[in-house]
């Protein structure tokens, strides 16, 4: 019988797939959502069966939010594929964001290792994002340029108000 896949939140997809490698993290291992519970309801808002179509998350420096928006960008080209834009303040952030977040994201979690594999127009030596990226199942990492287009579109979207628990 074939059956549709498990309705999952972005701290679930975590938790079951998500690994942190020695050359991101302090503790390389599985990704428990349990070390950072503050982080929780942000990631679930950003799930696919979560209502929010915008959530804006007002935080400190150094919390994790980095890595929970890895989670996102994992939870999305691994359970529920779709188009994603990654923007990043200048070119050469971009290319180090690619290069320092999103290659061991897409290199340590086995769940996307399969979708980054080298084919010949995609060579062993190229980036895993590149790799993904000729894959279609990553869109584009831009930088600030591109804000003013983006910024346009975004005014159409609803506002939903996401506050942790206490």
């Amino acid at each position: 019988m074939l059956r549709p896949p498990p309705q999952l939140t972005v701290s679930e997809w975590a938790d079951q797939h998500r690994m942190l490698g020695s050359r991101g993290s302090a503790e390389p291992g599985p990704w428990r959502t349990s070390r950072t519970p503050y982080l929780k309801d942000v990631m679930d808002a950003l799930s696919a069966v979560h209502p929010a179509r915008r959530v804006v998350f007002m935080k400190g420096a150094q919390v994790g939010a980095t890595e929970s928006g890895n989670c996102w960008l994992g939870y999305i080209m691994h359970h529920v594929p779709a188009p994603v834009l990654a923007v990043q303040p200048t070119v050469e952030l971009a290319k180090r964001f690619s290069r320092q977040r999103i290659d061991p994201l897409l290199e340590e979690t086995p769940a996307l290792v399969a979708q980054t594999t080298s084919t010949p127009a995609n060579p062993a030596g190229t980036t895993a994002s590149e790799r993904l990226s000729a894959g279609r199942k990553f869109s584009s990492l831009v930088w600030a340029a591109a804000m003013a287009t983006i910024m346009t579109s975004m005014k159409a979207c609803p506002v939903t108000t996401v506050r942790p628990k206490a």
